[in-house]
């Protein structure tokens, strides 16, 4: 008992140095990686990687040069040949000529038959004394009043000379005067309006003048 008591405590002081020295250096390295001894110590030896992007390069695509303008020329008018063709004045007046020279007779056109001249119209004619019609009388009034003057009627006439309608064109200046020619007028008989040879309806003036004798 006394020999292995002796034999232990000469191990312990050897196996005691090792194991304070692994705990010595676990102590000194974390001591380093808290105090960023040992990043100093990682990049003195070996420095970072450093990287660098290198974009890329993309040429352009640049569209080809437009094509030069097309020079097109001119269309060459080539004038028609002249083409003289001389004929007889008798064989030009009669012929109608074509381009080939030859040429074709064909009867000329009959003329327009003559516009027919329009037919003359003349008016109707009647007065007093014409036909038997009767003057008219002078009113005893406008004698006495000592009144004149000349009254134009527009009488209008039927296509067998009788009067249709009268009325009062120009006045005389007194009522009395005009209705007393227009009383005497519708008696009358006039010579119709003809249009040639045919007798038409139409319209006649016709002036009856009242004059006292002095």
């Amino acid at each position: 008992m006394t020999a292995y008591a002796e034999l232990d405590s000469t191990l312990w002081p050897r196996r005691a140095l090792p194991v304070g020295v692994i705990i010595g250096l676990h102590t000194l390295l974390i001591w380093a990686f808290s105090s960023g001894l040992a990043n100093r110590v990682i990049n003195a030896i070996a420095p970072p990687i450093q990287t660098q992007i290198i974009e890329e390069v993309h040429e352009r695509d640049e569209p080809p040069p437009p094509p030069p303008p097309r020079m097109e020329r001119p269309p060459v008018e080539v004038p028609p040949p002249d083409v003289v063709i001389e004929l007889p004045v008798e064989a030009a007046s009669a012929a109608i000529v074509d381009v080939t020279g030859s040429a074709t007779n064909r009867p000329a056109a009959p003329a327009a038959p003559p516009q027919p001249k329009p037919e003359a119209i003349t008016a109707p004619f009647g007065r007093a004394g014409y036909l038997n019609n009767p003057p008219p009388a002078y009113p005893a009034a406008a004698s006495r009043q000592g009144w004149q003057g000349t009254v134009v009627l527009r009488v209008r006439v039927l296509s067998n000379g009788k009067v249709d309608l009268v009325e009062v064109q120009k006045s005389s200046g007194h009522k009395v005067l005009d209705e007393e020619a227009m009383a005497t007028v519708r008696s009358w008989v006039f010579t119709p309006a003809k249009r040639g040879e045919f007798a038409i309806d139409g319209w006649a003036s016709v002036p009856i003048e009242f004059k006292l004798d002095s």
